[in-house]
């Protein structure tokens, strides 16, 4: 250990500052102030210290000692060289990019990666999958559709004797010769019946022809219309339980069920309890009906014979034979007289009668 009493002067713009060097220790001068500062003995041996060059000693950490090296620090120590930023932004989020975000230009780049189940991307952007549920409303939905146009266009019903239902298509009917639609109660909307109606003895022996005095029909949609209108006419002003025919034959080659096969019509005063009423929807007078309107009586006629409905030995009247009404019209009327069944002659109308 080297003491020495040497003084050291330190001179800047605002002091003097003498000190003397009092002791050495590893190379490390101990200094000690003689000037006349006020400052305290800590605040002079900081300026002292600091002003001094001191020599590289190897550091010493408890035990152990480190020589020939450089650059070595015990403990926390953090050197920042110039200016120094920290930042701490977030790029991104679940996906979505922020735009405040000020990229290095040593930062590697890649695309986001969005999650499907990340409630906070756009709901645009995530794909649709048609799960179980979707696939069984679809079907369902199109069963109720079709259902819907079968009971307002008609579809075929199966086997009625050798006559059967007709499927139907917007205007004209493609009927085929040997086959009848007949649209049900239902398919035109019907009302229900308002009283009871009496039940028909069967098979009928008679068939009377009779016409509705409405427009003529030759689609689906007015024939329909026709029949309510008529059904309608029959309940509300005439007072009738439901409309007055068995039967209606339109323009477009279809019947239309009225009371049916086992029930008493209204179409003919006195003798309803007899027969079958078949009208024809239209006016008949000046014009006469189409062929499958014709066909459509004839093959209805029929198929009360096949199934037991109308007796085989069949009388056909026209309305006008037994009332004093001009239906089924002139035109009609010509025509009907030509099938076969049809009564010329009934000035003995009582003897025709059946027996019961």
């Amino acid at each position: 250990m080297a003491i020495h009493n040497d003084t050291v002067n330190f001179c800047d713009e605002n002091k003097h500052l003498d000190v003397s060097v009092v002791e050495e220790i590893n190379g490390l001068e101990i200094v000690e102030d003689t000037s006349d500062s006020e400052d305290g003995p800590e605040q002079t041996v900081s300026n002292a210290v600091s002003a001094i060059s001191r020599p590289n000693v190897p550091p010493v950490f408890g035990s152990v000692t480190v020589s020939n090296s450089e650059n070595v620090q015990f403990g926390n120590n953090t050197y920042f060289q110039g200016p120094v930023v920290i930042k701490q932004i977030i790029h991104n989020k679940s996906g979505i990019e922020n735009v405040s975000y000020d990229r290095t230009g040593d930062e590697n780049v890649s695309p986001p990666h969005k999650s499907q189940k990340d409630p906070d991307i756009d709901n645009d952007s995530q794909k649709f999958v048609l799960k179980t549920w979707h696939k069984l409303t679809i079907a369902l939905t199109a069963l109720v559709v079709l259902i819907s146009c079968a009971i307002v266009f008609g579809i075929p019903k199966g086997s009625n004797g050798p006559f059967h239902e007709h499927s139907s298509a917007p205007g004209d009917l493609l009927i085929a010769p040997n086959h009848l639609r007949i649209v049900s109660r239902m398919e035109w909307l019907a009302q229900p019946e308002t009283g009871p109606l009496d039940k028909l003895r069967l098979p009928a022996p008679w068939v009377v022809i009779t016409h509705t005095a409405t427009n003529f029909c030759y689609n689906q949609s007015s024939c329909v219309y026709n029949v309510r209108l008529v059904q309608e006419y029959h309940i509300g002003s005439r007072g009738w339980y439901d409309i007055g025919y068995n039967f209606l034959v339109g323009g477009d080659g279809s019947a239309y069920c009225g009371r049916g096969w086992d029930f008493e019509g209204a179409h003919t005063l006195g003798y309803n309890k007899y027969s079958i009423g078949i009208a024809f929807i239209g006016t008949f007078s000046q014009e006469a009906p189409p062929q499958k309107q014709l066909d459509a009586c004839k093959k209805l006629i029929h198929l009360g014979v096949a199934s037991g409905k109308i007796a085989k030995d069949y009388k056909l009247f026209a309305h006008s034979q037994l009332t004093a009404w001009e239906s089924p019209g002139k035109k009609l009327v010509e025509i009907l007289r030509e099938w076969p069944h049809f009564v010329k002659d009934t000035s003995q109308l009582e003897s025709l009668l059946p027996k019961y």
